[in-house]
């Protein structure tokens, strides 16, 4: 029988996306004695380079790839998982649009697949292909953070920061940090194009 499912765990910066992936998948390992595969962009490189970390110290080891998914690194990975029960993707608004193929494929072959993933990019649009996987996902676990402006639990928005003030339009990506980025809520969120 198909026990394949997909898990999306979204929300801005800040909001531990990673630490309940890592925390899902060490209690899938110690409690449910399942064998757990994860990757990671390659490109981001902000704690480790062969572990998922999240900001409160939790640590899952993975296997970096490149952000750019190639049909030879997407048929590597299937044969990488073959007898794993569950993989995690960490970032997962950084891979191209392969990412839903392979994360279809990996639930269909009866995988847990847990992704991880901003919902908005810095200009409060969707970020990468996380919107295909939202409509994909068996369960969907929305994340907040608290807004660095008024302090209210409710932030779902990372605002980019440019010499402590909202940033105008650039560059979709920019792998940043807390020096680069803040999470708001919908009353303290400054779109780039209302910046003065």
């Amino acid at each position: 029988m198909n026990k394949g499912r997909i898990t999306v765990i979204t929300g801005p910066m800040f909001s531990e996306k990673s630490g309940e992936l890592i925390r899902r998948c060490q209690k899938l390992m110690q409690y449910g004695r399942k064998k757990v595969i994860a990757y990671k962009p390659a490109e981001d490189q902000r704690y480790a380079k062969d572990e998922i970390v999240s900001r409160i110290g939790y640590r899952l080891p993975a296997i970096s790839i490149p952000k750019h998914l190639t049909d030879e690194l997407v048929e590597r990975m299937i044969l990488e998982t073959k007898d794993a029960d569950v993989v995690a993707f960490d970032e997962v608004q950084f891979f191209n649009r392969p990412i839903l193929g392979i994360v279809d494929e990996l639930a269909y072959c009866g995988k847990h697949v847990i992704v991880d993933g901003l919902n908005l990019d810095y200009r409060g649009k969707e970020f990468g292909y996380i919107g295909g996987l939202l409509t994909m996902a068996d369960d969907i676990q929305q994340l907040t953070a608290f807004c660095a402006v008024c302090g209210s639990p409710d932030a779902i928005f990372t605002q980019r920061i440019v010499n402590g003030k909202p940033a105008p339009l650039g560059s979709i990506i920019l792998i940043g940090d807390s020096d680069d980025y803040e999470p708001r809520c919908r009353c303290c969120f400054v779109p780039p194009h209302k910046v003065v």
